[in-house]
């Protein structure tokens, strides 16, 4: 999809951006807090098996928790995607729309949410630079309640009607697809879509809302079922594990229980790109389910993330488990069939192989990222697995999983990222490192390159950590003479700082007449022969080092490079000259 996107004229491809970005931004808003919707589906069967007051008192709850709680909190986490402060704000101006409205503000709040965000976002830049110091905190408690408040007023008078408006429209369609039956035509687009990484924003961002409006009237919604159907990606994923190769089968295995009792769909999307025939089984596994589905007027209580069966089954209606069921089983063994059709067999060795986007980089990393659409699942799985790969051979790197638009750029970090994502990672993170996988879980296909990347880190360090020990001992060499007689050692003493210089090692040098001599432990003495034996220093002298000529570049530049007393110590006796000969 990076590269359609790419060949595709500036305006249009800005355009798909930003309508992508959009979409982002509403999973921002709903993934929160799915926890509400699944409280309020727990609840919701609760009210089916009570009586009496507490039946009444539990269909209040799931109406606080639809109507009042939830657009709250996400009209104030769309308010918080562009800054913390503007998030209460966001949370004051969805009210009106409550107040007003018949019915749950879920689209309401979102829009509302981006529409406080962004106007607290552009007022507080403009102002914040303008306040004098000490009334920073009355500005800001000013700006949530007067932003808060006028936006509030703008969603009763403005927003709202359009919203509803809008609305209507799009329910009276949906409904019309529905007695016309022709939903599964819609699962030929939105399967397709699934796998280029839109699951998530097409879930939370499209159908969780519309299902939603239409939960509220008819008990449960078949749009809860459309995105989250396991069955497509189960018969994928049974189609390796019964006809590809030993390597694929493998991988296929561990990954299809995962995909169905952890809810990870994003786990397959790569066994469908390796082969892109595939999509056609897809396509018809998830119209065959959406088509049972209709048929037997199924579908859930409460929208779910992640797509697990359990989690499905769980915000199933008893009446409605025979549909449920069914579709997905069907909507599984179309897509296997249909798989075992178009797979292709891959020549034994032939494998694909990550690609690296960018050169290596000079610099060392101090952190591996995996980035996905969601910033959670399979990213996670991924960083997981690879971390526990790299402490099993003894390197201990920090590795995160995080949203590709969470992406933050630094040319000191390693992101590994799924190749239809690349081309928004290079936006997001220009300078870092930029590893292109198919498949986040196929770790040893791309671990080379990560080590590679990580021996040179290991490298620098330890290239770092040695010139960083050497500038704090603070070596300090001294040059010994007899009386007045100390011209070679003057020229000598030039020679080796300039050398020191050269390789960034802290030398203090100096010189002293060998009469005046009071040794010192940590310093290093230099000598001529003669004098050496003239005066017994090698009984008194703990590091000396007896030198031929003292303008001499060649020996200097073995000091300069083995600055260790530890190595000294083992030469006394000895010339630097006659060592290295």
């Amino acid at each position: 999809m990076g590269e359609n996107l790419n060949a595709l004229p500036a305006h249009y491809g800005s355009k798909l951006k930003g309508f992508r970005q959009l979409l982002h931004y509403f999973k921002q808003m709903i993934m929160p807090n799915l926890s509400i919707f699944i409280a309020w589906g727990l609840l919701s069967i609760l009210t089916t098996i009570t009586s009496g007051d507490l039946k009444q008192t539990l269909v209040h709850v799931t109406d606080w928790l639809i109507y009042l709680l939830l657009p709250i909190l996400i009209s104030y986490s769309g308010a918080k995607i562009f800054d913390q402060k503007a998030a209460v704000a966001g949370g004051v101006a969805v009210i009106g729309m409550v107040v007003v409205s018949d019915l749950p503000q879920i689209f309401g709040a979102m829009i509302i949410g981006l529409i406080t965000g962004g106007i607290f976002y552009r007022v507080d830049r403009w102002l914040v630079p303008k306040v004098k110091p000490g009334y920073e905190m009355l500005v800001n408690n000013l700006m949530i309640g007067l932003i808060g408040g006028v936006v509030c007023l703008l969603g009763i008078l403005v927003i709202q009607p359009l919203v509803e408006g809008s609305l209507s429209y799009v329910g009276r369609f949906v409904h019309w697809l529905i007695a016309q039956h022709l939903l599964p035509v819609v699962s030929l687009v939105l399967e397709p879509l699934k796998i280029f990484f839109l699951n998530n924003v097409i879930n939370h961002g499209i159908l969780t809302p519309l299902g939603m409006e239409m939960a509220q009237q008819e008990g449960h919604s078949i749009l809860f079922l459309m995105e989250a159907n396991p069955g497509p990606g189960i018969g994928i994923l049974s189609a390796f594990l019964f006809a590809a190769d030993r390597e694929k089968s493998l991988k296929a295995g561990g990954a299809l229980m995962i995909q169905a009792i952890g809810g990870i769909h994003e786990i397959y999307f790569p066994f469908v790109l390796m082969q892109p025939a595939l999509f056609f089984a897809v396509m018809v596994g998830g119209a065959t389910g959406t088509f049972v589905f209709q048929l037997f007027d199924s579908g859930l209580n409460a929208p779910v993330s992640p797509g697990s069966l359990v989690i499905i089954l769980a915000n199933t209606s008893p009446s409605q488990f025979a549909g449920v069921i069914l579709g997905i089983v069907l909507s599984a063994f179309a897509t296997f069939i249909c798989a075992l059709l178009f797979m292709e067999k891959r020549k034994p060795g032939e494998s694909v192989i990550p690609e690296r986007s960018q050169p290596m980089n000079q610099e060392p990393i101090n952190q591996i990222i995996f980035a996905c659409d969601a910033g959670m699942g399979s990213s996670a799985m991924g960083a997981a697995i690879l971390k526990k790969k790299l402490m099993a051979q003894g390197i201990n790197m920090p590795i995160d999983y995080r949203s590709i638009y969470d992406l933050r750029n630094h040319e000191k970090q390693l992101v590994i990222v799924q190749k239809a994502l690349l081309p928004t990672a290079k936006e997001k993170a220009k300078e870092s490192q930029l590893i292109a996988v198919e498949h986040f879980l196929e770790v040893e296909s791309y671990l080379p390159l990560i080590k590679q990347q990580l021996h040179q880190t290991i490298a620098e360090e330890q290239i770092k950590e040695k010139r960083e020990i050497k500038k704090q001992e603070g070596i300090t060499v001294v040059f010994l003479y007899q009386e007045k007689r100390r011209g070679s050692q003057t020229m000598g003493m030039t020679i080796l700082m300039d050398l020191a210089k050269e390789y960034q090692i802290d030398l203090t040098v100096k010189k002293t007449a060998v009469e005046d001599l009071v040794p010192e432990e940590e310093a290093i003495y230099l000598a001529s022969e003669s004098l050496a034996k003239a005066y017994q220093l090698e009984q008194f002298v703990d590091h000396l080092l007896i030198i031929d000529h003292f303008v001499s570049t060649k020996s200097y530049l073995s000091l300069v490079k083995e600055v260790d007393k530890d190595v000294f110590v083992t030469k006394r006796k000895t010339t630097i000259d006659r060592t290295h000969q």
